[in-house]
């Protein structure tokens, strides 16, 4: 598959948000001894809310789709988690500005936007033990597979993010309730990070499994 289509972004999408709800108490259990405890409830309760909007609704380009869909994280979630992943997909708008279809290097483009976004907005870096550590493993290895087609770079995708997720383990968290864990912290992966995972496995399981049904 050369090229993703809004209506096939919408269907990642859905089986994204399915991968963060149905991991919610994984991530419970991770910010429960790093963090507030409450990762996994705002994760749930903000991508079940995604999924509902997605399925009600329709989108005339990618731009619309993603945007409308980080402004309902950010409505539904609430707090920094709402503003970080409603920027995940807000960040990257510019870059498919009335495009009807993506391919895999203007792909790239919206995540490796998304994670200059984050960064600004929250001054957090590689190394911070954050969701970024995550995303840009996702950006790196998107970058690294751009010549393929859409499903090599979304599998990409997915194993550069955790591989990051899994790297926050070994870290001191500079950002969030976590950083006044410090040495504490370590042996633990950072909540957003893994939930960071889990939003590209899902892009990439609904990918799969649409270009399934076309063979």
């Amino acid at each position: 598959m050369k090229e993703i289509n809004v209506s096939q972004m919408a269907v990642c999408l859905r089986h994204a948000c399915a991968q963060i709800v149905s991991h919610e108490s994984e991530l419970t259990a991770i910010d429960t001894v790093i963090g507030d405890g409450d990762h996994g409830t705002g994760m749930k309760l903000g991508f079940s809310r995604l999924d509902a909007m997605l399925q009600q609704n329709s989108f005339c380009d990618m731009q619309t789709l993603l945007r409308s869909s980080g402004l309902e994280l950010v409505k539904t979630m609430g707090g920094a988690s709402g503003v970080i992943f409603g920027s995940l997909l807000i960040g990257g708008c510019a870059a498919c500005a009335e495009k009807t279809v993506l391919d895999a290097q203007a792909l790239t483009a919206v995540f490796t936007d998304a994670a200059d976004s984050i960064s600004r907005r929250g001054g957090a870096k590689r190394g911070d033990k954050t969701m970024l550590d995550a995303l840009l493993g996702a950006v790196d290895a998107m970058q690294a597979a751009e010549g393929g087609d859409i499903e090599a770079v979304l599998q990409a995708a997915q194993t550069g993010a955790e591989t990051g997720a899994e790297a926050t383990r070994h870290m001191l968290p500079r950002f969030g309730r976590s950083k006044n864990f410090r040495d504490q912290a370590l042996g633990y992966p950072d909540a957003g990070a893994v939930s960071t995972a889990l939003f590209f496995r899902g892009l990439r399981e609904g990918l799969s499994e649409q270009s399934n049904q076309e063979v």
